[in-house]
């Protein structure tokens, strides 16, 4: 891979602490130019450590449609003797029975990544690698701006909910024409997919790569400059610490109405008087001064970085809880 390429993919993974002593690697990899170039760049990254510093093997996820044929792949993996997982799952079938509301596209995503998931606990991999680099972060963070009314991108190196797998993408630093360049040029068997519907209709992603490149015309350093601003929304604790500020800010604006009118229907619907519910409702006991300076004080003295994975623990918590309160709701429903 070309020294630039490699600089970029290096800086990421030192930065991020990306690559620990004893980690065994698991790259998604669907044929495209992406992940190819980031399997060539992780082969020449091994050689940066000592032997047995970590291991790389790599999956491909067949969804089952004749638009996308990564077959060609099993023959080119086991020429370069790396472990190879090839995963046939009828996606395609399955989306006619299980998909609900959603694209086909953003269920086959889903799809794909949770078979990923299985391959690596089935096989004893703690990382699963992903190779979404700098244009798709950048994609992302406007989409969800623009769409979703979210300051949010994809995460550098975060673990799953689980808990048990760890996800990384070195290419974050890196332009998307750097692996465009570095896989033809180098003859790597790039496999293009032609599933029809991902093209049924002109999508937000394309939209917004063009509005990007008109952009950049004008601002050349526009995707240095995307790359800082999107950085601290790169980490793991990122919407946790959004998600805290966005709550305060909604309660110091009272705009809870909504969510007040909803729970009164939800209690007719199940039969209760919304009045005596709410006048009985016990609130959370407030903390006393003293067991409130005791919290600061213990909190003081932890670093940025256990104060950050605190928060995240805290949002963790709540968010399960809600979620056990939402399944007993409908459950109360359906009664």
């Amino acid at each position: 891979p070309p020294a630039k390429l490699m600089k970029k993919l290096k800086t990421a993974v030192t930065e991020w602490g990306m690559i620990k002593e004893g980690d065994r690697l698991c790259l998604g990899l669907s044929g495209g130019k992406d992940s190819l170039a980031l399997l060539h760049c992780l082969v020449t990254l091994q050689k940066f450590y000592p032997p047995g510093f970590f291991t790389l093997s790599a999956a491909t996820v067949d969804p089952g449609t004749a638009a996308f044929n990564p077959k060609p792949l099993i023959p080119y993996m086991a020429s370069l003797g790396i472990t190879y997982h090839y995963l046939e799952t009828p996606i395609f079938d399955m989306a006619g029975d299980c998909m609900t509301g959603d694209s086909i596209c953003a269920f086959c995503s889903r799809m794909k990544r949770g078979s990923l998931y299985s391959c690596c606990r089935d096989n004893g991999y703690n990382v699963l690698v992903l190779g979404q680099h700098l244009d798709d972060l950048a994609e992302s963070f406007l989409m969800s701006m623009m769409y979703n009314g979210i300051m949010r991108t994809m995460k550098a190196n975060y673990s799953i909910d689980a808990g048990d797998v760890r996800v990384i993408r070195p290419l974050m630093y890196c332009r998307e024409k750097m692996m465009r360049d570095f896989s033809y040029a180098a003859g790597l068997p790039v496999i293009n997919e032609n599933c029809p519907a991902c093209f049924e209709e002109p999508k937000e992603r394309h939209r917004i790569k063009k509005l990007l490149a008109k952009e950049e015309i004008l601002f050349p350093n526009l995707y240095s400059c995307l790359s800082n601003a999107m950085k601290p929304l790169m980490h793991e604790s990122a919407q946790d610490v959004l998600s805290v500020i966005q709550h305060q800010v909604m309660d110091k604006m009272n705009m809870s109405r909504g969510r007040i009118a909803a729970r009164k229907n939800l209690l007719k619907k199940q039969g209760k008087d919304p009045e005596v519910e709410e006048a009985v409702k016990v609130e959370e006991a407030p903390l006393s001064d003293t067991e409130m300076a005791a919290q600061v004080e213990a909190l003081s003295k932890l670093s940025n970085e256990r104060l950050l994975q605190e928060l995240s623990r805290r949002q963790q918590t709540t968010r399960r809880n809600n979620s056990v309160k939402e399944n007993e709701s409908i459950l109360g429903i359906e009664e």
